[in-house]
C-alpha cells in the first residue's frame, strides 16, 4: 500500500516536479504539491481500503447466509421424506 501511495503521489506532483527540475517552477512549490498529493494518496488509499474490506465482510455475511438457508431446506426436505415415507 505504501509503495501504491508513494506512485500516485509523486504522478499526482509530477508537473510540479519536472518544472521545479527544469527551472522553470520554484522547488518550495513543488515540495508542497508533493506533501499534498501524499495526504490526498493516503486518505483516499484509507478510504478506499474501508470500503472493500466493509463490501468483502458483507459478501462473506451473504455467502454464510446462503449456505445457512440451504442446509436448513435440505434438513426440511430429508425430515418431510421420512414423514412421507412413514
Amino acid at each position: 500500500m505504501k509503495a501504491l501511495v508513494l506512485a500516485a503521489s509523486l504522478l499526482m506532483a509530477g508537473p510540479s516536479i519536472v518544472a521545479a527540475f527544469t527551472g522553470s517552477g520554484g522547488v518550495d512549490t513543488a515540495l508542497w504539491h508533493l506533501a499534498l498529493a501524499l495526504l490526498v494518496a493516503l486518505v483516499a488509499g484509507k478510504v478506499l481500503r474501508s470500503v472493500l474490506t466493509g463490501y468483502e465482510r458483507a459478501s462473506e455475511q451473504a455467502a454464510q447466509t446462503a449456505r445457512v438457508e440451504e442446509a436448513a431446506a435440505r434438513r426440511a426436505e430429508a425430515l418431510e421424506r421420512r414423514r412421507s415415507a412413514a
